[in-house]
């Protein structure tokens, strides 16, 4: 039997005294381990509210948001990131100064130079295996030849790709993507679709926030439909297109099944 690996039990989240994520009922989802969920709603529909409440960034006003049993109410972002969540943002995040394959390295979980590592040269191993797993994410994401450029040289869409890369080397147990097809070009949401195909096939447990229904509809196995900062609809790509609610309140006839 599948594990739920991520729980919104009853959340609500309030702006100046408006609900902007959970209703009267609060926001209950469950996300079992290994699922590609879809998030989709209308803008303003709570979508990146809810993703900040996931991740850390916001805390719910009531409710709980559970990550593999762990209840988060409490813990920093910082301290989630380590509990094996990892998240991109609209906005790709990079430090321009750096070259690609450092803003992996970054990036990466690593547990520091010990005076053990240094008396025996141990760092050394420790850095090159750190270096060849950024280069190996990197690769995944397509990214290959660009190890050793500039951040800055780096088109739109391949700074989403880094950003995935970036998550990819830390392994974590759940990953959020927020608009990862923004700006990105057909040929890389190709590629980028194929890359989360490959992760989710692999038993990687995905949240992805879309505005591209036709990319996301077509490789998500769940979708929850968000408006008002409540759950509307629940269920696979076809249901949710053939829901007569989602289509009313935001897909449209031309998506309908």
């Amino acid at each position: 039997m599948t594990r739920d690996l991520l729980v919104m039990d009853r959340v609500i989240k309030r702006f100046g005294g408006l609900k902007a994520v959970g209703g009267d009922a609060g926001l209950s989802f469950a996300v079992p381990e290994g699922t590609f969920l879809g998030l989709i709603g209308p803008n303003g529909a709570g979508k990146s509210t809810t993703f900040n409440l996931i991740s850390g960034v916001l805390k719910p006003d009531s409710g709980a948001v559970v990550l593999d049993g762990v209840d988060l109410s409490r813990a920093r972002a910082p301290q989630i990131a380590a509990l094996g969540l990892g998240r991109t943002f609209q906005t790709p995040r990079a430090f321009s100064s750096l070259s690609v394959l450092d803003n992996v390295i970054v990036g990466a979980d690593n547990s520091g130079e010990t005076i053990g590592s240094a008396v025996f040269g141990r760092w050394r191993a420790d850095e090159r295996a750190l270096r060849d797993k950024a280069a190996a994410v990197l690769a995944r994401v397509g990214l290959a030849d660009r190890v050793a450029d500039c951040v800055g040289n780096l088109s739109g869409g391949e700074l989403r790709m880094l950003e995935v890369a970036r998550q990819l080397v830390r392994d974590p147990k759940i990953l959020l993507l927020d608009e990862p097809t923004a700006g990105v070009d057909p040929s890389l949401q190709a590629k980028l679709s194929r890359i989360l195909v490959d992760l989710h096939a692999e038993g990687r447990t995905l949240i992805v926030v879309e505005h591209n229904l036709h990319f996301l509809l077509q490789i998500a196995d769940s979708v929850v439909v968000l408006q008002n900062g409540q759950l509307l609809s629940k269920g696979t790509p076809s249901e949710i297109k053939a829901d007569e609610k989602v289509i009313t309140a935001y897909l449209g006839t031309e998506h309908a099944a």
